[in-house]
């Protein structure tokens, strides 16, 4: 059977309709993409609103949200939503899914999810193929996925049993030994393993994945998005004016980069500095110890609050830099491809995903993570009007749809079938 021709269910942790997160909105644009190219496909994505509302009285453990589109309750899983603790919706859903008769099953994550429905489905749908996008480290790192140190908050860079256990002091050894055969051996039946970034697949091969066919493939951001005008902007209006993009989370670097702004200032009063996602008051209760930089930066620093992700593209056109200064890795930051499609090069934290998103010298100036002096010495470069034509000019642009697609159909080619069936069904 002709790739084109596969039917696919897209099958995610979450549903963008209840969650904006990267991976979630990732895999309803693929669903979205497969159906504009007159692909046969049908998403299925967790929902926390309807299992929060199963808390408190019955519910469908499937709901239609859409057209081809549904919701799935996870109600009934263990605490780290990595395996169920009620049999009966596990099956309820293995039933749900495998009734669909796609060709293809592409996974977005495993959280939510669950290892032991993938196993069962595996097991009863033996003809299909099998194919998971690994979004982050979850199966490798306990603290969030984030191989932060939870202590120091120094970046881990690689995992162990020992270097785990100094993280996490009330777990066991045997706990993080089993932990990982679980989740390597669930892992390791996929037919195919999708990565949006580089760094991402060194880390999970080094942690054992390695061996399986494999690809790098860019998240899409949607034909919305793709339709957006791209514009390099006036290089002397624009070179002073930086934008962050995001939630204030205590890993997203926003406290290293209001630290940063009022040393840009003592050498370029005219820059600027427009914090989108969040309020004062957001970022004052994340941060209270900075009140005093936030008041002292006066009309250069305002506040955008939350925004829509359709409307980030056209709100990173309206600064000259888009900064990501986070301090843990990140494996493929969004926001880094929506200031590429913007036209809005970037100055990035020099680390992982954003390192290889943003490149050096083509896309963005980089930082030493963490280092307040180091970002305004790149901002202070940025607000060059000859360094902002520059990089406005470099600045590459995103993946289409057509070479999406035609990563995934590769992606999505049967796999050659052993005589023995993949799996039997989990107890």
């Amino acid at each position: 059977m002709p790739d084109a021709a596969r039917s696919v269910c897209v099958l995610a942790h979450s549903h963008p309709d209840f969650s904006k997160g990267g991976g979630e909105m990732a895999a309803h644009r693929e669903f979205a993409a497969l159906r504009a190219a007159g692909r046969r496909a049908v998403f299925v994505g967790a929902c926390e609103t309807g299992t929060n509302y199963a808390a408190q009285r019955p519910i469908e453990t499937v709901m239609p949200h859409g057209e081809d589109d549904y919701v799935f309750s996870f109600a009934g899983m263990a605490e780290d939503r990595l395996a169920w603790d009620d049999p009966w919706q596990r099956r309820l859903l293995v039933e749900f899914l495998a009734g669909l008769g796609s060709d293809v099953y592409h996974l977005h994550h495993y959280w939510r999810i669950g290892v032991d429905l993938i196993h069962d489905l595996m097991a009863a749908r033996p003809d299909a193929t099998f194919v998971v996008t690994l979004h982050e480290m979850l199966a490798i790192c306990l603290h969030h996925g984030q191989m932060v140190k939870t202590r120091s908050r120094e970046l881990c860079r690689r995992e162990s049993p020992l270097a785990c256990l100094a993280c996490f002091p009330d777990q066991t050894l045997e706990r993080f030994a089993f932990r990982k055969a679980t989740l390597l051996s669930v892992l390791r039946r996929f037919d195919h393993v999708v990565y949006p970034s580089a760094f991402l697949q060194a880390r999970y091969e080094a942690w054992g994945l390695a061996g399986r066919p494999a690809s790098v493939i860019e998240n899409f951001l949607g034909d919305e998005l793709m339709a957006e005008p791209r514009r390099a902007g006036d290089p002397h209006r624009m070179a002073p004016r930086f934008g962050f993009f995001g939630q204030p989370t205590p890993y997203k670097g926003l406290d290293v980069l209001l630290r940063a702004l009022p040393l840009a200032l003592r050498e370029n009063p005219a820059v600027t500095l427009t914090v989108f996602g969040a309020d004062r008051e957001d970022v004052l209760r994340l941060f209270p110890m900075l009140e005093t930089q936030i008041d002292d930066a006066g009309a250069n620093l305002s506040f955008a609050g939350r925004y829509d992700a359709m409307d980030a593209v056209a709100l990173m056109r309206s600064v000259g830099w888009v900064v990501v200064p986070s301090v843990w890795w990140e494996n493929s930051p969004v926001v880094i491809q929506e200031a590429r499609r913007a036209g809005t090069p970037l100055i990035v934290s020099g680390i992982g995903g954003m390192a290889e998103k943003a490149e050096a010298g083509v896309d963005a100036l980089h930082f030493d993570r963490g280092s307040p002096v180091d970002l305004a010495r790149a901002m202070l470069e940025a607000a060059d009007p000859a360094t902002r034509a520059q990089y406005g000019a470099s600045l590459r642009d995103v993946i289409d749809r057509a070479a999406f697609l035609a990563a995934l159909d590769h992606a999505f080619a049967p796999a050659p079938r052993a005589a023995a069936p993949r799996a039997e069904a989990a107890e």
